[in-house]
């Protein structure tokens, strides 16, 4: 999985400091602190070196990212986070998109709040997500409905799901943005057509951890996070 070893070479190696798998997300605290989406497991497997993991090599567990096991590749991707110094503008993504997105044909590929208000400007906005709500598109939908798109905003929870490689692909020609607090927030992403980052910075490692793993739901710790967008060079 060529995204990953391209972005944790790229990153300075920290010791483990906490690991948190909570029912709805994943923390990781190293030298800042990350997060990913805990994806559930479809049957029981085991988390390598489950208890030992604090004083390990980030980096290293940084490795669990190309696991299939979805709750090691959640914590993977967490420590890929956790490694990480998210800058950018303070800007919200979804205000944001709801300016470019004026006339525009829209994907959201997952759920988001206010999006009522992009549908009112877009010429169309569609969802595609796997658990699917009323008027939503299964993602096998992907293929058909993302290449004739403008705009594409994609979960960053597709890093841990692996669903993001060819979500990348069949958005090629199509304006870019990922969102979320799982984002990656490297440079590296915009090598593979990404043309926005809106992710996130922990700004209270300690309540997030907690609330983490008191099976908290992004509502309960956002108010510890700082909301960022980085752009491809414009």
């Amino acid at each position: 999985m060529k995204i990953f070893d391209e972005v944790i070479e790229s990153l300075p190696d920290y010791s483990i400091r906490d690991v948190r798998t909570g029912s709805s997300w994943t923390a990781v605290s190293s030298n800042n602190c990350g997060l990913a989406l805990t994806f559930p497991e479809p049957y029981r497997m085991f988390v390598q070196h489950s208890g030992e993991l604090i004083g390990k090599s980030a980096k290293e567990i940084a490795q669990f990212s190309k696991s299939w096991n979805p709750v090691e590749a959640s914590i993977g991707v967490a420590a890929i986070n956790s490694l990480i110094n998210p800058v950018g503008e303070a800007i919200n993504a979804l205000s944001y998109i709801e300016e470019i997105g004026k006339g525009k044909n829209i994907i959201f590929v997952g759920h988001f709040p206010h999006m009522e208000k992009i549908r009112k400007v877009a010429k169309s906005l569609k969802i595609i997500e796997k658990r699917m709500q009323i008027g939503d598109y299964p993602d096998v939908a992907a293929e058909f409905l993302i290449p004739e798109s403008d705009i594409v905003v994609i979960t960053g929870s597709a890093f841990v799901n692996k669903s993001y490689k060819r979500l990348l692909e069949l958005s090629k020609n199509c304006y870019t943005i990922l969102i979320g607090p799982s984002v990656i927030m490297s440079d590296v992403l915009f090598d593979y057509g990404v043309d926005v980052l809106a992710g996130s910075k922990i700004l209270d490692c300690s309540r997030v951890l907690d609330a983490v793993s008191q099976g908290g739901h992004l509502k309960d710790f956002s108010k510890y996070l700082k909301y960022v967008m980085k752009f491809r060079e414009r």
